[in-house]
């Protein structure tokens, strides 16, 4: 587990196959150090002991057979978060949220989650969903050296997208052998846009993942971004530290998709998107912001996600 820092050069502490599963745990912010009680002093303090990024980061996970050009499927087959979670909008001038002039102060919020029922409760006597997603998964970026951990980009990371829940699936293209993959930033719930700066930060106490190497071969009409698909819908994704330019990315990336997966020509491409995609802010706080394109299956006179297929082993593996 390393703490805000994200290195094509790390060793990996795993080694899967094509269509292996593994059941791991991932740490909340700073290692799993923030604790309920735990002040902003505290958390300040925390803070300064990594100034590259807070994100507790597992693995990287070498893929055998995955190389610069195919794409790494994620599939999300079980998520269990921890007990406890919290919502961090920092103080000026750290805070990054689109409101952060407005509340200099900050705050810290912690939040106790019932994970029989899925709640918790912000505001008291009304329970707030839950619905648990990995805000950091990613794979070894094409660059050199150190990176942090909060800036997404094409290698995925800290995308921040609140559809990767169970069932879901998030499609990597992969720039390094093994892809060296890693994950972590669980979140408990969070609205499109996280826009204070954080989710619910949690610890996942049970992460269960299956990884689909597709050969560069056969996904050759395919933007080289990250995407997801779940049960209802595809999920184009824009990242730049523009949003105007994010949303172009992703509108740019669906289109892209349904010409070359689905044979449709690019005026009908482009109309459907402006008929039947919604077009939202991932989130807007971690310097390079997030923009998706998210349109239904149906919309493509389809019943659910195109089928994908791969062999099955179990790992467990703590993290």
């Amino acid at each position: 587990m390393r703490v805000g820092v994200i290195d094509a050069a790390n060793p990996p502490v795993l080694t899967l196959a094509d269509g292996d599963e593994i059941v791991m745990q991932t740490w909340s912010h700073w290692g799993g150090r923030v604790r309920p009680g735990m002040d902003m002093e505290g958390l300040l303090a925390l803070r300064a002991e990594a100034p590259m990024g807070p994100h507790s980061i597992t693995g990287p996970i070498e893929v055998t057979g995955a190389a610069p050009g195919d794409v790494l499927q994620v599939e999300v087959l079980d998520l269990v978060p921890g007990e406890w979670g919290f919502n961090l909008a920092l103080p000026s001038p750290l805070g990054r949220g689109v409101l952060a002039d407005q509340f200099p102060a900050g705050s810290l919020r912690h939040l106790r989650l019932d994970r029989e029922t899925l709640t918790t409760e912000l505001l008291p006597g009304i329970p707030l969903p839950l619905a648990p997603f990995l805000g950091i998964m990613g794979v070894a970026p094409p660059d050199d050296g150190p990176h942090s951990s909060v800036p997404p980009g094409p290698f995925g990371g800290n995308l921040d997208l609140r559809d990767l829940v169970v069932g879901s699936s998030l499609f990597l293209p992969v720039f390094r052998l093994g892809a060296g993959f890693y994950a972590g930033d669980g979140h408990a719930a969070q609205g499109d846009g996280e826009v204070n700066q954080t989710a619910i930060e949690t610890s996942m106490d049970r992460v269960h993942l299956r990884f689909v190497v597709h050969a560069a071969a056969d996904v050759p009409d395919v933007p080289r971004l990250p995407w997801a698909e779940t049960a209802t819908h595809l999920v184009a994704l824009g990242l730049d530290e523009d949003l105007d330019l994010a949303v172009r990315q992703a509108v740019e990336a669906l289109v892209r998709q349904l010409t070359g997966r689905f044979s449709i020509g690019g005026d009908d491409a482009y109309a459907l998107a402006s008929l039947a995609a919604d077009v939202e802010v991932t989130q807007a706080v971690n310097r390079v912001k997030g923009a998706h394109a998210r349109l239904a299956w149906t919309s493509l006179g389809l019943t659910g996600a195109p089928t994908l297929t791969g062999r099955s082993r179990r790992i467990e593996r703590s993290s």
